[in-house]
């Protein structure tokens, strides 16, 4: 009986996994299913690349213009939703919810949406002055007078920032 549950357990696993696929989503609507990969730039190591080979096995070089979404399993950035902003660089999905945090992949820079509004150029912590981070982030909890004193009660710090945010998700979340 216990060999029986652990089989169908495990064949569950394989293949809810197996139904995972990797994908990009253009800015036209259409899903290319593939193999998601990311590079470098030769003359420019700091411009980060994407290409996806698709199930044809057609290999292409994403531009960031004309991408939506990729989502990518086993690249070099794990298990990760990735988005363009300002048609020109790649955002990694770094908190899901109400308020989602982007950083700029391969760089320090964040980005916000809240309420699945456009993503927009938010940054905070590293070497940004805390109380302008403070201020740049706290309009995103005016509706949320618990979340908002306690927030102001934080000195605005990455890491306090980042735990706010993933608090005030939780009470959306549920």
């Amino acid at each position: 009986m216990k060999q029986t549950i652990l089989f169908f357990t495990l064949l569950i696993l394989a293949v809810s996994t197996a139904q995972e696929k990797e994908y990009v989503v253009t800015k036209k609507g259409d899903t290319i299913y593939g193999k998601v990969t990311r590079a470098t730039g030769f003359l420019n190591p700091s411009k980060v690349k994407f290409k996806i080979k698709d199930i044809n096995g057609d290999k292409k070089v994403l531009n960031p213009k004309n991408v939506e979404t990729i989502k990518s399993l086993k690249g070099i950035d794990g298990k990760s939703i990735i988005k363009t902003v300002y048609d020109d660089w790649y955002v990694k999905l770094i908190i899901d919810g109400k308020i989602k945090v982007y950083q700029l992949v391969d760089g320090i820079i964040f980005f916000i949406s809240k309420d699945n509004s456009k993503i927009k150029s938010n940054d905070f912590g590293g070497f940004n002055n805390r109380k302008e981070s403070h201020s740049r982030i706290r309009p995103l909890f005016s509706d949320n007078p618990t979340i908002l004193k306690e927030f102001d009660s934080l000195v605005g710090t990455e890491k306090n920032i980042k735990y706010m945010i993933e608090k005030y998700n939780s009470l959306y979340n549920k």
